[in-house]
């Protein structure tokens, strides 16, 4: 072979052996057995390691342990930023585990979730974050049959004999807009919703509908739902004409968002038609994405631990790949109101 050959091959554990002057075995107990070595020759080796720029093949490592080093998380939409928040969550616990994480986006598409799921198994990641697209568990079961666990985030409907959870109170959240809402005197809600076979839309729907019933009004009177395909702002801003349908003594007061994604679309086509928010229709939001306090008027919303979801669910993780003694886990969060100045007083 060449020198030339020699500059492009990749720095091996036997040139590592032979510059610190052991045998390949030892080298490989530093790497993955360092208790069992003595420690001037250990520093021997790693003073070897770095000299050279040894960059360590997990291949086969993987091929013994059956896993790699990565994890997946799997989100309903990469371009959301409450979905880089989390991830950021997720990322920064997995590192500190000398984890890589592979992020995966199902689009709220049931068939992109299950081609996402099989591909984690395929490339036999060590385990995976999932925020599903409905309640249907089957790929999820599907998954673990192949030797990859799990753990649920943003959904809170899961018994802990299935798998460990991470959420937050949308019920709560629900509860706390509406009472916002119904505080500042409007009785006539639009929930604009997602798909409602998402645990987190229907949720925050019930708490919309439980303050109303505590105040006295008829939930079924005071709230209009308007559904969409998905939790993004186009379609909130195409649900502006339904929105505002049967004209100003129709429309309703207020509309309780279910993320902020709807809600920065229907601020945005509110504007495109000369209204505004709050002097036409108080807005609120949910998830307190970064943009909600820098457009104006700021949006109110409920907010969410955002960065917390994603390391605690990342913690749990790690518990069931390491803990021969693991029990499932269902952590729920509490939500909080954040009032800006997309909400006012009704006026007639």
């Amino acid at each position: 072979m060449s020198s030339s050959d020699d500059a492009k091959r990749p720095v091996g554990i036997n040139d590592v052996a032979a510059h610190a002057g052991v045998s390949p075995g030892t080298v490989s107990n530093v790497l993955n057995r360092p208790e069992r070595v003595a420690e001037s020759t250990r520093e021997r080796v790693e003073r070897a390691i770095r000299e050279l720029d040894y960059v360590r093949n997990s291949s086969g490592r993987s091929l013994r342990s059956g896993r790699t080093d990565s994890v997946g998380m799997l989100v309903l939409d990469v371009t959301n930023p409450f979905f880089t928040q989390v991830a950021r969550g997720v990322e920064d616990e997995a590192t500190e585990e000398g984890l890589a994480v592979v992020l995966l986006n199902s689009a709220e598409q049931a068939q992109r979730q299950r081609q996402s799921l099989r591909l984690l198994a395929e490339q036999r990641a060590a385990g995976a974050v999932v925020m599903p697209v409905d309640s249907d568990a089957a790929d999820l079961l599907w998954l673990r049959k192949q030797g990859v666990p799990w753990v649920l985030l943003d959904r809170g409907d899961v018994t802990e004999d299935l798998a460990c959870s991470v959420s937050v109170d949308n019920h709560a959240g629900g509860i706390a807009a509406g009472r916002h809402l119904i505080n500042l005197g409007h009785e006539q809600v639009s929930f604009l919703s997602g798909p409602l076979s998402m645990e987190q839309c229907r949720t925050r729907l019930a708490g919309l509908r439980a303050a109303m019933a505590e105040s006295g009004l008829d939930p079924d009177a005071a709230v209009r739902v308007i559904e969409n395909e998905q939790l993004n702002a186009e379609c909130g801003e195409k649900s502006v004409e339904e929105v505002l349908a049967g004209g100003p003594r129709r429309r309703p007061q207020a509309v309780f968002c279910a993320n902020d994604q709807l809600a920065l679309g229907l601020l945005k086509g509110l504007g495109g038609r000369g209204l505004t928010s709050p002097g036409d229709l108080s807005v609120v939001g949910y998830d307190d994405v970064d943009v909600a306090a820098l457009v104006h008027p700021g949006l109110t919303t409920v907010a969410q631990p955002k960065y917390e979801l994603g390391r605690a669910a990342m913690r749990l993780l790690l518990s069931e790949l390491n803990d021969a003694e693991h029990r499932h886990e269902r952590l729920r969060f509490a939500p909080e109101l954040i009032v800006r100045g997309s909400t006012a007083a009704y006026r007639e």
